[in-house]
């Protein structure tokens, strides 16, 4: 039998295989290729990835049951709170005390007030109030239900207050003990008429007071600022006198010696607080010296106080000149020298003994003859000298200046330490404490016997100034040898415990 494909088909195609189109009808299932194998890292990648997902799930679920829990206690509290907002509203309702039911039935005395008040009649009082009935609980969370009070209207008397406002006793009359009208309860009074007392306190408030009039306070003048020489401040944190014009440039060279001289007679290393009371009164003095009026700025301060460590390092230039002579240091680079100079430092260092007067004994403390060189050279060169302008800082020379003018001493020995000269940088800090340690022993010396360390201190004073050419301050009074003679004899011829020896004993009644 003919196949009926074969039939069907147009003339010159040729049919297709019975297998071929089974297959083509059959659907292709898809292909899918495992990367894995042939890739770890994206296999880790996608592993990771699936790791993450399940984690937020977790997480979102763990967020959604906290969520849901808080849901419930923000519930339970609300019912909680209306629950006891009800409670508190039942049990205020039964603590509530029944007004009274009694009327004054008195009749009221009008004699007091004014025509046109008694016309209006009495002022009917307001209604006795009904017990409250015990209010109905309702569910919670509900308003209790109560019977509403019937409100009375107040009626307003101000324009009958003026009225009873003249008819008001006198001064006079009230102190004759009568009293005035009892307004009674249906009356408005300043306390009760917020309105009247508004307009009276009104009335109060538009008087004068002298007693409240305050004197205004008299305002200074500002005080002027330094100028500069370019217009304006330098740039940088670095301020030179150079950099300001006069009278201020004078003022800040005056201020800043001062300081200086005040490092050296009163404290070598003040504190902070003690540098910044001294530069505001250092300014004041100045400014009063010269007639002159300028305001004190942040940056002046500044460059006065740098004038402290400017004076403690200044010191050891006049020093450092008188070491190798006095102390007979050699300057060579010879063993033999070298040994020397070493053997002389220890000896020098040795207890301090520098200042003595006999280093080898240790005799004659604060004598040796560089001290008083020192001095002079440092501030008593001529009569301009600092110690000769500020001999009140000087004399005597106090226990600060000795300290100091050992510290430098020790330091310029220092530059001995290794047989050779070798000049060092003056350190703020290591000098300090050996500062403070010279001043501690000085301190202790003085104490042995004041009164002959002050005439040693102020012997050395007079020294250095007598070098000077500058002739000796002396406080001088105006009593001559005659004035004083007579008035020792008067004191002696007073007898304080009887009559003052003038012997009048009359009194003044006879």
């Amino acid at each position: 039998m003919p196949n009926i494909v074969e039939h069907a088909l147009p003339a010159g195609q040729s049919p297709i295989p019975k297998c071929l189109s089974t297959a083509a009808n059959r659907q292709t299932p898809a292909l899918t290729v495992d990367f894995s194998a042939s890739n770890p890292k994206a296999a880790r990648v996608i592993k990771s990835t699936q790791k993450r997902k399940e984690n937020d799930d977790r997480a979102n679920a763990a967020r959604d049951a906290e969520i849901e829990a808080l849901k419930k206690q923000v519930l339970t509290l609300k019912k909680k709170h209306e629950k006891t907002k009800s409670e508190l509203r039942e049990r205020d309702v039964n603590r509530a005390p029944p007004e009274s039911e009694e009327e004054d039935d008195e009749p009221v005395d009008m004699s007091g007030f004014s025509s046109s008040f008694v016309s209006r009649g009495v002022v009917s009082r307001r209604p006795p109030k009904a017990a409250p009935k015990r209010l109905r609980s309702g569910k919670a969370g509900e308003t209790p239900i109560a019977t509403p009070m019937p409100r009375v209207a107040l009626t307003s008397f101000e324009d009958d207050l003026n009225d009873v406002h003249d008819q008001a006793p006198s001064d006079g009359a009230a102190s004759d003990g009568a009293e005035g009208p009892d307004l009674g309860a249906g009356v408005d009074t300043p306390s009760s008429n917020p309105r009247l007392h508004a307009q009276q306190k009104r009335a109060r408030s538009s008087s004068p007071d002298p007693k409240r009039s305050k004197k205004k306070k008299k305002v200074e003048d500002p005080l002027p600022q330094a100028e500069f020489v370019a217009g304006h401040a330098p740039g940088g944190s670095r301020t030179n006198l150079k950099d300001y014009t006069e009278p201020a440039r004078k003022l800040l060279k005056r201020a800043m010696h001062t300081f200086e001289v005040r490092v050296w007679s009163r404290s070598g290393y003040p504190p902070a607080e003690v540098q910044v009371e001294w530069v505001k009164q250092i300014w004041v003095e100045v400014c009063e010296a010269a007639g002159e009026r300028m305001e004190l700025t942040k940056r002046m301060s500044s460059m006065i106080r740098k004038y402290g460590p400017h004076g403690r390092s200044s010191l050891k230039d006049g020093v450092r000149p008188l070491v190798g002579p006095m102390y007979r240091f050699k300057v060579g680079d010879s063993p033999k020298t070298i040994q020397k100079n070493l053997k002389i430092h220890k000896q020098l260092l040795d207890e301090s003994g520098f200042h003595y007067e006999d280093p080898k004994e240790r005799t004659g403390y604060a004598k040796n003859k560089i001290i008083i060189e020192s001095i002079r050279t440092l501030w008593f060169k001529n009569k301009s000298s600092r110690g000769v302008l500020n001999f009140e800082s000087f004399s005597p020379i106090s226990l600060v200046t000795l300290a100091l003018i050992f510290t430098v001493i020790e330091f310029c020995i220092e530059e001995y330490s290794t047989g050779r000269f070798q000049q060092g940088i003056f350190d703020e800090l290591l000098n300090k404490d050996c500062y403070e340690t010279h001043l501690k022993d000085l301190t202790e010396w003085a104490a042995l016997k004041p009164t002959v360390t002050t005439a040693l201190l102020q012997r050395m004073h007079n020294t250095c100034r007598a070098s000077t050419g500058a002739a000796l301050v002396k406080t001088t009074g105006r009593m001559t040898d005659a004035a004083r003679a007579k008035a020792l004899a008067e004191l002696e011829a007073m007898d304080i415990d009887g009559d003052g020896g003038d012997g009048n004993n009359d009194s003044d009644d006879e």
